[in-house]
């Protein structure tokens, strides 16, 4: 249990991936276009594979389902047409920051690290760079709009204005 419940934030994506692609719903695009490309961007740059390397499965299966968490939210934008949304981003944030509670509450139960906010990886990551727990997660969640709205800039420059 303190591994393998489905509450990081890319096993979370991978759900909301399919479920955008199905449904076409444009809540779910916001999640899939802002938090599923940034932390499966991170997640690519960074995976944490522990014991399993090529040409174990969980190498693949990793690479993988975090490659079609970002190919999600690229079909939806390229071919299907939908667009990122500013307005949105107050509720994105709420909502992200109610399941981090959620999820913190867990790892005090259960002794696990989901969302990485119980502790640091041990794997090298952004967050080596950061200050302690808790005062990380304060930085996770300042980097994450940072990436949010680097995701957002190109619309701003192609269209001019923002949404």
């Amino acid at each position: 249990m303190q591994t393998m419940l489905p509450l990081h934030l890319c096993s979370v994506m991978n759900y909301v991936s399919i479920a955008t692609l199905l449904t076409k719903s444009s809540s779910l695009y916001q999640l899939c276009y802002f938090l599923g490309i940034g932390g499966a961007l991170q997640a690519l740059l960074t995976p944490d594979l522990g014991q399993y390397g090529y040409p174990h499965f969980v190498f693949f299966q990793t690479f993988l389902s975090h490659s079609l968490i970002i190919t999600a939210a690229l079909y939806m934008t390229v071919v299907e047409g939908y667009r990122p949304s500013l307005r949105r981003l107050p509720a994105l944030i709420l909502g992200f920051n109610i399941y981090l509670l959620f999820v913190a509450i867990i790892n005090t139960l259960i002794g696990s690290n989901y969302l990485f906010i119980a502790r640091k990886p041990n794997i090298p990551t952004i967050l080596d760079v950061m200050p302690p727990w808790p005062w990380y997660i304060v930085g996770m969640e300042v980097v994450g709009l940072l990436v949010v709205l680097l995701l957002y800039l190109s619309f701003v420059i192609v269209k001019g204005k923002v949404r």
